[in-house]
């Protein structure tokens, strides 16, 4: 399985990629080409034109969450298939796979405030919409985790109850991609372990949403994460500084930015 990162807060010196406050990945794995959200802007779509991936061939898509840090730049993505069918560019539709509430603007901050106004009609043009709370298999091993039960910890101010994230079965145990986590990182590790039957943890990859958090919490989560003996925390898009810092005490850390790439097998 190879994930390449589309978008992100950062980019790495002398890259011409473009980053911004927002997430996106493609991950490829078997036959199945996803895109995990879509980050603010068409700046995704700008970075797979100059890393030569073709977006026509994504087959599905997952949104983790309505915030427009993550789908702002899905009705760019959808304003690209329309230029492609009007040049003659031929595709199947694409799953597109989320919460039931995600395109609801109680839930989220609906880029440009039109998102929560696309019909079933206009989505169905290019996207075989697929909303459920339930955890499904979008590969033998890729799974989609449906909704996050808030077991452990508090419930943060901006918590969205249309969050969701994806699994990966890796040999050497799971491989977890948040969103944001605004759910908790260790509810949504909690989840993928009870839908997967796996209980290895791997690693970790995506928005942990550690800004301004107090040194208690983030102490509080690195000692789980190490209880769980995971090898390596990719913390990227809305993590700061200070976390990935008092975080390294208790795991790897490792740096992610717009462009890099990763293979678990």
């Amino acid at each position: 399985m190879k994930l390449t990162v589309l978008i992100d807060n950062n980019s790495h010196n002398g890259s011409c990629l473009l980053s911004e406050h927002g997430l996106s990945f493609l991950i490829e794995e078997d036959k199945t080409m996803l895109l995990f959200d879509c980050g603010s802007t068409d700046a995704f779509i700008k970075n797979a034109y100059n890393m030569n991936i073709d977006l026509s061939k994504i087959t599905d898509i997952i949104l983790s969450h309505g915030h427009s840090d993550h789908i702002g730049g899905f009705l760019r993505l959808k304003a690209l298939y329309e230029q492609f069918r009007e040049s003659g560019v031929k595709f199947n539709p694409k799953k597109l796979l989320a919460h039931p509430n995600v395109f609801k603007p109680e839930n989220g901050e609906i880029y440009d405030g039109k998102m929560c106004n696309l019909s079933k009609s206009e989505l169905d043009e290019f996207f075989n919409l697929i909303l459920t709370a339930e955890g499904r298999f979008i590969t033998k091993k890729l799974i989609y985790l449906g909704a996050i039960p808030l077991k452990y910890g508090k419930v943060l101010k901006d918590y969205t109850p249309d969050e969701t994230a994806l699994a990966y079965k890796s040999k050497k145990g799971l491989v977890v991609f948040s969103g944001c986590s605004h759910s908790g990182l260790k509810n949504i590790v909690e989840r993928a372990k009870y839908i997967t039957g796996e209980q290895r943890i791997e690693t970790v990859v995506g928005g942990i949403y550690l800004i301004n958090r107090t040194e208690d919490e983030i102490n509080e989560l690195g000692r789980y994460l190490q209880s769980q003996n995971i090898k390596h925390i990719y913390p990227c898009h809305c993590t700061d500084v200070e976390a990935k810092a008092i975080l390294s005490n208790y795991v790897k850390i490792e740096e992610v930015s717009t462009g890099r790439q990763f293979i678990w097998e």
